[in-house]
């Protein structure tokens, strides 16, 4: 009995000590990028583990090096929007797969998994020219139309659905309920923890996209926050790039992401622990 406890303690302890490499693996960027927010340019690549003096006014020098505010503005309207049409999407599409019986369910899914993975650099020059042909370049239209529908979505949210008893549903069809009602006032309830990992996931995902605001805006009142780093860093700044505030700008750029995972963290947990990968 002793043995086994002590082995389950230096197990314990093990596993600890690799999740604190790994935390301090991953905390070690983002300290690097405070660090040098708060540095004189100067002082950016000296040894010192924290900076002699601390330079507060850098975060205010790059807030008004840029018009940020309209960044991110841009990058929160076009995310909000898309995120909102992915769970709508998603959320009855995967109502279709797992709870109304038709024939080709299982095709259908299929070809669900194929489209998931097909990447945007396939696909964004026909997805370019009907954007064009409707004049909706440089316009929150070609931000957002593109990603209104997503194939991981649905898999995510059909992957949630599918620990709901379906006794539930069958219940409240026998109560009289119709299918969007059982939709809202049921499945969704139930699948919370699913439906925070998908916003979560697809926040994350479409705010740091860089590959296709670039080539589907052009002017710089339609830059979202990746987009006008990047002008930043190779054109904007020339020859004298002062990364100190390049860092504060990336401060400014993770704030909300950090907001958002803080106020939906326990259901992220929930989420991707609880999705299983049924048939």
């Amino acid at each position: 009995m002793h043995t086994k406890r002590l082995r389950s303690t230096m197990a314990r302890g093990g596993a600890h000590i690799v999740l604190i490499i790994l935390c301090v693996m991953c905390a070690t960027p983002l300290f690097w990028m405070i660090r040098t927010a708060l540095a004189p340019n100067a002082d950016i690549l000296s040894a010192r583990l924290w900076p002699k003096h601390l330079v507060l006014g850098n975060f205010a020098t790059a807030w008004h090096a840029q018009p940020f505010l309209l960044f991110l503005c841009n990058s929160l309207i076009t995310n909000l929007v898309i995120v909102a049409c992915q769970l709508g999407t998603s959320a009855l599409a995967a109502y279709s797969l797992v709870f109304i019986p038709y024939r080709g369910k299982r095709l259908l899914f299929f070809g669900i998994l194929l489209a998931m993975m097909v990447p945007m650099q396939a696909t964004f020059v026909p997805i370019y020219s009907m954007l064009s042909a409707f004049h909706l370049i440089n316009t929150y239209g070609a931000l957002i139309l593109p990603f209104a529908g997503s194939a991981f979505g649905v898999f995510l949210m059909r992957q949630g659905f599918l620990s709901i008893p379906k006794d539930m549903v069958q219940a409240a069809r026998v109560d009289g309920a119709n299918e969007w009602r059982i939709l809202v006032n049921i499945v969704l309830p139930h699948a919370k923890p699913t439906i925070a990992t998908l916003v979560l996931l697809d926040f994350v995902y479409h705010y740091n996209s860089l590959f296709w605001p670039l080539i589907a805006t052009n002017t710089n009142n339609m830059r979202v926050v990746p987009v006008a780093l990047s002008y930043f860093l190779t054109q904007d700044a020339g020859q004298t790039l002062q990364w100190n505030l390049a860092m504060a700008f990336d401060v400014f750029a993770i704030v909300p992401v950090v907001i958002l995972f803080l106020l939906g963290q326990r259901y992220f947990v929930q989420g991707v622990a609880g999705v299983s990968l049924k048939g």
